[in-house]
């Protein structure tokens, strides 16, 4: 590669540095860039949001975190008219009772 430096210019000054995701050696234009490519910079980001919902899971298996992403109006088992079977309608409103998180 050919790079043309102005001289006494600080902003032109070119790094060899190590790509964060797959340690290949490439030139760091700008000061911010810490991945070779924008396939290793998405590869990089995918894993990172992998790694956390599967420490997220792993909280609310656990019963350290509670999951509200079910808390929306709109969501909830119960329909506006009642069932005519009472056994379904008890298991709906303690479903229900569950998804919101409301113990009696």
């Amino acid at each position: 590669m050919l790079f043309h430096r102005i001289p006494g210019d600080p902003q032109a000054r070119f790094y060899i540095s190590r790509c964060k995701y797959c340690g290949t050696k490439y030139v760091k234009i700008a000061n911010k860039t810490a991945f070779c490519s924008d396939e290793c910079r998405c590869k990089s980001k995918q894993d990172s949001k992998a790694r956390y919902q599967r420490k997220r899971r792993k909280l609310i298996r656990d019963g350290e975190l509670v999951s509200n992403e079910n808390n929306y109006v709109g969501t909830g088992f119960l329909s506006k008219h009642r069932r005519t079977n009472f056994k379904d309608e008890y298991l709906s409103i303690l479903k229900e009772k569950r998804r919101i998180g409301v113990a009696f």
